[in-house]
């Protein structure tokens, strides 16, 4: 049986702890580090403003996360929170009539068929001006995400849709290779700005290709602290202070503390406004969302689960109880390329 999921007391509960962990586990350095939960991207912008205001624009980097964080799918089905559950189901519950893929890869490639067909919208609608404006005052600032490469196509599609532009105010880099390449060799972990320890910590092992372009840098399911930290070696760029947020609070930790352990100064924003979606999506019932599945499979007609009012396809679907089993924000296998 599968885990109750914790309610928002409980999840804000953890989500302290673990900030409080971090922060009496850093060094001295991270006194003059933030770490901090908000449901208003204005939060942020104000902290890159402040680090503007301290340091100069050219040395202030704002890194984010895209799902949940800058855009949202339209409808849950093919979601950062669907992909979560099915993805637990995969792990903890293989025979649920809710799976749609036996293995992993197999979950990638009918997540690439939702990314192809779904679309997306600014998780605020006022976040791509928001954004816009620090680019203005030329803050650098780029995308850090799960996302593998292959998904690069669909991503780019529809960041352009939303409003979004990051290649002007990418991160500059230098001795870069075009397309697809490794982050990092496990060999020679301090030509890349990681160390033996950091392999070790965070059990890295053999890396999986990374992309970045256009401002974007996909990771494939890789530990972001330490993705972002290869990518700020190859950059000519001082970077003094760094301000990031994303949904998952563990991605969170994880780049405040890389950053920390580099004596960067960094702002670290666990988003939040997407969580009464995501909490009503676990216990919500799934049914439509099978169907809907079931016909994008067969190639008959999607009907929308945001629009239970269209005609839906006749289908027999196992319903799923009004509280569902899953948890909520089970984050350690939410990755798209494996767990950290």
């Amino acid at each position: 049986m599968s885990k109750s999921p914790l309610n928002a007391v409980q999840r804000a509960g953890v989500a302290s702890l673990f900030f409080l962990a971090l922060v009496l586990s850093t060094s001295l350095a991270a006194r003059a580090s933030e770490l901090q939960a908000t449901k208003d991207f204005a939060d942020v912008a104000k902290a890159v403003e402040g680090y503007v205001a301290k340091y100069g624009a050219e040395h202030v980097l704002l890194v984010m996360d895209i799902d949940n964080t800058v855009m949202s799918m339209d409808t849950d089905l093919g979601s950062d929170h669907w992909f979560e559950w099915q993805n637990y189901l995969l792990m903890n519950e293989p025979t649920s009539a809710h799976l749609v893929a036996k293995t992993f890869p197999e979950l990638l490639k009918a997540q690439g068929i939702l990314y192809d067909r779904g679309k997306m919208h600014p998780t605020q609608p006022e976040e791509p001006e928001l954004i816009g404006d620090l680019q203005k005052k030329g803050v650098a600032a780029i995308l850090l995400t799960s996302r593998g490469p292959e998904f690069r196509d669909a991503t780019i599609r529809e960041l352009k849709r939303c409003g979004y532009d990051f290649k002007g105010s990418a991160l500059p880099v230098r001795d870069l290779p075009e397309g697809e390449y490794l982050p990092y060799d496990p060999a020679q972990p301090e030509k890349s700005n990681l160390s033996a320890e950091d392999l070790k910590n965070y059990k890295l092992g053999t890396p999986r290709p990374v992309l970045y372009t256009d401002g974007v840098f996909m990771t494939a399911g890789q530990h972001k602290g330490m993705m972002l930290m290869t990518l700020l070696k190859k950059s000519p760029r001082d970077i003094k202070a760094i301000v990031y947020v994303d949904d998952n609070v563990r991605h969170v930790g994880a780049v405040f503390s890389a950053a920390v352990a580099r004596n960067i100064e960094v702002s670290s924003f666990q988003y939040q406004h997407e969580d009464t979606r995501v909490q009503r999506f676990q216990y919500g019932d799934k049914a439509d969302m099978d169907a809907e599945w079931v016909a994008i499979k067969g190639g008959r007609k999607v009907v929308s689960a945001a629009k239970p009012e269209a005609e839906k396809p006749s289908l027999q679907v196992e319903r799923a109880p009004t509280r569902t089993r899953e948890p909520v924000r089970k984050r350690r296998c939410r990755l798209f390329r494996g767990c950290w």
